[in-house]
């Protein structure tokens, strides 16, 4: 068996470094959007990524196809083909990206019993916390189960950095007790990315403060 070393070795493959999960309990939180642009920013820091689209709906898989990066595109939404086919694909990538379904069925439970990292963006209102609130609890009995892993992190999406409510609703969030990243603002250059094929830094000077962004965001996400 060959066990992670410091440095690379010529003789056996490593498993992958982090396998990354996106999950929410509901639709229209930036899900995909962010699953997109983590895939597209570890290929920007020259590490090889399998991005794993486990949404029915498969609205990643045009975007990523679209893109033209070096990313292998994987689509599994079967919750026990994708426990068993992300055990055999982590020797063959850098990284591994989980677009999830939307809801908390048996493919966001499997999404959880594999990743090392579970991210879960949130709407900017409370009744979109209240939703990601039973995400946490799912991602509690994945703790429990796996002694640990994974980490959980919520991401608040679509925010108005000034609205009263965005400030109610990240408050409320830190009460969850799971990391809170700072989120991304409501900018319509995230909603216009994924018609334009591309992540918003390749979208030029006016989706400049979007770009900005989304690469903190990027930085945090994979930071450690």
């Amino acid at each position: 068996q060959c066990y992670r070393q410091t440095r690379k070795s010529l003789f056996c493959k490593q498993e992958a470094e982090m396998i990354y999960g996106l999950t929410n309990s509901k639709g229209g939180v930036g899900k995909t959007t962010i699953a997109v642009h983590l895939a597209a920013a570890l290929v920007k820091k020259k590490r090889s990524v399998i991005f794993i689209d486990a949404d029915p709906q498969n609205s990643a898989s045009q975007w990523i196809t679209e893109l033209g990066l070096p990313i292998k595109l994987e689509q599994i939404s079967e919750p026990d083909e994708l426990i068993h086919r992300v055990a055999k694909l982590a020797s063959d990538a850098d990284d591994i990206v989980i677009d999830g379904p939307a809801g908390l069925s048996a493919t966001t439970r499997a999404i959880m019993l594999r990743a090392d990292r579970v991210f879960l963006p949130c709407g900017p209102s409370i009744l979109d916390l209240r939703a990601a609130s039973k995400a946490v609890q799912l991602l509690r009995e994945a703790q429990k189960a796996r002694k640990g892993k994974p980490t959980g992190v919520l991401i608040p999406n679509k925010l108005q950095k000034r609205g009263r409510l965005s400030r109610e609703m990240m408050g409320a969030a830190k009460k969850l007790g799971v990391n809170v990243l700072a989120g991304l603002s409501q900018r319509q250059s995230f909603a216009d990315a994924a018609g334009q094929a591309k992540v918003v830094w390749q979208m030029g000077a006016g989706a400049l403060l979007a770009s900005l962004e989304m690469q903190q965001l990027m930085k945090e996400m994979t930071r450690g």
